[in-house]
């Protein structure tokens, strides 16, 4: 049966490339690399000169290997190495960032942007570093994973030739590489063998890496299989053992991160498919054993070592007779992608089991997949052709000027006289243009002046109207401060005479002694406005938020004004069901309720006062009323009523403060908006405060 490891298709070739990645934590060393990372960070925050911070940064590089924090590493190591002119350093971070995208998802557009830019700096430089070939060779890979076979081809060949001319040795072992792989894409593999050996060959001279030469052992190995090269295959496949257990043995010795598991499971799943090859069931089965033994070693999901496993885990079970697990695997298999080879395979075993609307089912699907890549490389090849075309358009054309110029060279005497003559009149035109302009600049300099000072006067006049108003307001306040303190002030002393007067009874006694307490608390409750007014305006109003319980504190700020309130008013009290707890100052929350209620009061001579509080829809804050039934807001100064000085009616006692300071508190408590009058209750007035629950209030 004819066999496929799945490589040359496109999104499993991008899993291959994985390979030039064979770093993870194991899992004994995760805390011990989070130790370095942590340390490593601590360095940077130190900010270090950039001849250290250069292999710090590349080291956290490649512990965030294929994470997004990588490529922030990579170019903050890109900045520092420019400030020391640290061209090598550059050239390795651009190296990785090449590789990270080219590794990535969808990342082709960023790997084009990336190569352009180590074109850009290694051509102005005049050099041919290693990472231009690796970074060239992984675009070229690019294209032939998204199916452009013959621009792949294309970019390799001028590479390649770039290459041999500079005598860049890696550069031709990257190339041979990228040409192994178009070969094994189309199915050239005997060629592919060939390319991969170069490849080896040149990574022998350049004292190569073991990751590398794993990588295209693993890459002749899977070509020598469909070549039916069975001796070579063992051969290589021992060869590829030798090297994972060596790399298995320095994972021990030197604490290196290889990902040997994986190329375990590929091992023996490679072996697998030796032995089916070459009918040797009885050894196939030992092989499936040991790869089984390494299951869920994959790099990374829908891992090309896992595509192996799962395709010569159903060709066994097909070859041993076992057809509904070959069906199962094989479906595990398609789960992942739908290739023709898969398609096939699965064909012939349901051809065994007799089950022909399937098979032609699965027929079909084959050849739409083919007909849709035929279609594909057909519109490529028009579009190369399309630009031959348009190549061969533009040398016509450039042709065709030339011989137009040697025309025009010979008419251009005849054009002197008439070109001077429009030179001198284009002076004369320029000399009148520069003229008027400059003339229409003055008028508009003048103009400018003109509204400059018009709209300077404006703001004069408006500001000095906001002087005298506010000039007014201040000697309006001050002369009702004067007057609410002369009214208390009279009461405490007139009443204080009577007091200590002999002719008066016990009982009168403690009447007057109410009367002085209530004039005392009101001088102290305009005095603390005023002092919280100046505390305002400088800001020094301090806050102290705390957990406390709501109605805790309108409790508090009840009891403060209760006795205050008219004998025909009921003072009422409606709090939430569920106990809220809320993060504020208790005494500014206090301090704003008490206002709203002694505003309440001193509009509302019978009815009732209610405080209020429930939960917002959202249960992330509650919202406080004060609502009354007494005279209300007038509309006309609804908007104003928050303002400083601003006192509704002028016939009751009060400076206009009071809301004012409740504005002020709310806004520091909540933010601004958050206290307003609600203009839809006409029985009265209505004050809404809106609070912020901490957390979700638990309900009771």
């Amino acid at each position: 049966m004819q066999h496929t490891f799945f490589k040359y298709h496109p999104s499993i070739w991008k899993v291959t490339g994985l390979l030039l990645l064979l770093f993870v934590l194991p899992a004994s060393a995760i805390r011990e690399h989070k130790t370095e990372i942590d340390s490593l960070n601590r360095i940077l925050s130190e900010h270090p000169s950039p001849c250290r911070s250069i292999p710090v940064l590349s080291r956290l590089a490649k512990l965030h290997e294929q994470k997004p924090e990588q490529v922030v590493y990579l170019k903050e190591q890109i900045k520092e190495a420019e400030k020391i002119d640290s061209i090598q350093a550059v050239y390795a971070a651009l190296s990785e960032i090449s590789v990270y995208y080219y590794n990535m998802k969808n990342g082709s557009d960023s790997l084009t942007y990336w190569v352009q830019q180590i074109d850009s700096i290694t051509h102005k430089r005049n050099e041919y570093p290693d990472v231009l070939f690796r970074a060239k060779s992984l675009y070229c890979q690019d294209l032939l994973w998204n199916g452009n076979y013959e621009e792949s081809m294309n970019r390799i060949t001028d590479l390649y030739q770039l290459a041999v001319e500079k005598k860049q040795n890696y550069g031709l072992m990257r190339c041979s590489e990228c040409l192994g792989q178009i070969y094994q894409a189309i199915r050239r593999d005997s060629d592919a063998v060939v390319a991969f050996q170069d490849g080896l060959d040149r990574l022998e001279q350049l004292g190569g890496d073991e990751e590398t030469k794993l990588r295209l052992i693993s890459y002749q190995i899977e070509s020598n299989l469909r070549t039916d090269a069975y001796e070579k295959t063992a051969g290589m496949l021992a060869a590829y053992k030798e090297l994972i257990d060596k790399l298995k043995e320095l994972n021990t010795t030197h604490n290196s991160l290889y990902m040997v598991d994986r190329e375990y499971w590929l091992l023996y799943s490679f072996y697998t498919d030796l032995y089916l090859q070459e009918n040797k069931l009885d050894k196939a089965k030992e092989a499936l054993d040991m790869a089984t033994r390494f299951e869920g070693s994959e790099f990374v999901e829908g891992d090309y070592a896992c595509r192996v496993y799962l395709s010569v885990k159903s060709r066994y079970y097909a070859q041993s007779g076992d057809l509904s697990s070959a069906l199962y695997h094989i479906d595990k298999l398609l789960e992942q992608e739908r290739l023709p080879e898969v398609l096939q395979l699965k064909a012939d075993i349901l051809k065994k089991q007799g089950k022909q609307d399937e098979i032609l089912a699965l027929y079909d699907e084959i050849d739409t997949y083919n007909t849709k890549r035929s279609n594909e490389m057909f519109l490529r090849q028009v579009n190369q052709l399309r630009t031959l075309h348009d190549i061969n358009f533009e040398i016509a054309l450039k042709e065709k000027i030339k011989n137009n110029q040697k025309q025009i060279r010979q008419e251009r005497y005849q054009l002197l006289f008439f070109i001077s003559l429009i030179i001198i009149l284009i002076i004369i035109l320029y000399i009148l243009y520069i003229y008027i302009r400059r003339t229409q600049r003055l008028k508009n300099d003048l103009l400018q002046e003109k509204n400059t000072l018009l709209k300077s006067k404006e703001k004069l006049i408006l500001e000095t109207m906001r002087a005298d108003e506010a000039s007014h307001m201040k000697s309006s306040f001050i002369a009702d401060m004067s007057h609410e303190i002369r009214t208390p002030l009279n009461a405490i002393a007139g009443f204080s005479e009577l007091l200590i007067d002999e002719a008066t009874e016990s009982k009168e006694k403690k009447e007057y002694s109410a009367i002085i307490q209530n004039n005392t608390d009101l001088m102290l409750t305009l005095v603390n406005d005023v002092l919280d007014l100046s505390k305002m305006k400088t800001g020094d109003m301090s806050f102290n938020l705390q957990k406390v319980p709501l109605a805790e504190c309108c409790q508090k700020a009840l009891d403060s004004i209760r006795q205050s309130v008219p004998e025909e008013v009921a003072l009422t009290f409606n709090p939430a069901p569920e106990q809220i707890i809320i993060k504020t100052d208790a005494m500014r929350l206090q301090q704003l309720l008490t206002n709203l209620l002694a505003n309440a009061i001193k509009f509302t001579e019978k009815g009732e006062i209610n405080l209020a509080y429930s939960l917002e829809v959202d249960r992330k804050q509650v919202r406080i009323t004060v609502t009354d039934t007494g005279t209300g807001v007038p509309p006309e100064i609804q908007e104003e009523i928050f303002k400083r000085f601003k006192n509704q009616d002028g016939s009751r006692a009060g400076t206009g403060l009071g809301l004012p300071i409740c504005y002020y508190i709310a806004e520091h408590l909540s933010g601004p908006g958050k206290i307003f009058l609600d203009t839809s209750y006409t029985a009265g007035a209505r004050f809404v405060f809106i609070h912020p629950c901490e957390t979700d209030v638990p309900v009771i």
